[in-house]
């Protein structure tokens, strides 16, 4: 048993990356499949995602580990500057986007109004604070964290963002769950974008909650305004994930944190920066 113990702690982060993506693949599978009902997919994928890591991170690290997951989420004492950036960036993404298509294409302008009828809903508003809340801890607090120790923020953050990806595919692939018609090489532009930012507000806050409060109004922003595929076209929807990836990208280069590509001459910062976490 501590053999298998060390085993895991050792390689934890590439096990619990590695069953996420296989544990969700299954799941949708016997959803699609009618094997399991489908009521259980809106709660189900994140309380998967949730408990397998948890399983993972409990085996290697003990109940410590497990605990520490949530610590960020306590640190709330952070500049309102922070929590005025979660809860605009999207929005101010979406309507930049809309901005320019109704420059280019002379679209009208009612699409730049948002449309609160689908949020206001509880049942969607319950599935984005659930899965906002998983997300962060999983993706943001465990995963861009660790990878962080070793790549740079940056990069760290890109690789969850394929991970990220991978995670959709199966809900992508076989339209279960999720918005119809979504290309996935603009998804991952989006996604490594997501999670960029993600990143960004988690290095220089160390809070959970600010990157909480961002990934819910990503989530809402998407359902509000029209830059999904069946409510604005998927041109609108590769337009959006690269105004947002760009945009991410500036900011990296403005406020940090650098260096965003690693260096031998930033590793021992890096791994600094990872110890210090």
């Amino acid at each position: 048993m501590n053999l298998f113990r060390r085993f895991v702690r050792s390689h934890e982060l590439l096990i619990a990356l590695s069953l996420v993506l296989v544990v969700n693949a299954v799941f949708v599978g016997c959803i699609h499949s009618g094997i399991l009902p489908h009521k259980l997919y809106y709660y189900g994928r994140f309380l998967l995602l949730g408990s397998t890591l948890g399983t993972v991170v409990l085996i290697g690290s003990g109940f410590s580990g497990v605990f520490a997951l949530l610590r960020p989420m306590l640190k709330w004492r952070i500049s309102p500057w922070w929590y005025l950036l979660a809860f605009t960036w999207a929005a101010s993404m979406c309507t930049l986007t809309l901005m320019g298509k109704v420059a280019f294409t002379q679209a009208s302008l009612s699409i730049l109004r948002p449309d609160l009828s689908v949020i206001l809903m509880p049942a969607v508003a319950v599935t984005i604070f659930v899965g906002s809340f998983v997300g962060e801890i999983v993706w943001v607090s465990y995963a861009i964290r660790k990878l962080s120790a070793r790549f740079t923020p940056f990069i760290g953050s890109q690789i969850v963002g394929v991970v990220w990806t991978l995670w959709w595919m199966p809900m992508v692939l076989l339209n279960v769950g999720v918005f119809p018609d979504l290309p996935p090489l603009a998804l991952l532009v989006s996604m490594l974008g997501i999670a960029a930012m993600c990143s960004f507000v988690y290095h220089h806050t160390r809070s959970g909650i600010a990157v909480l409060i961002l990934q819910m109004m990503v989530n809402s922003s998407s359902v509000i305004f029209p830059v999904i595929p069946h409510t604005g076209g998927i041109g609108t929807f590769v337009a959006y994930g690269i105004v947002y990836y760009t945009a991410v990208v500036l900011l990296y280069l403005r406020f940090g944190p650098k260096p965003i590509l690693p260096s031998k001459a930033s590793e021992p910062e890096i791994m600094a920066a990872g110890q210090a976490q």
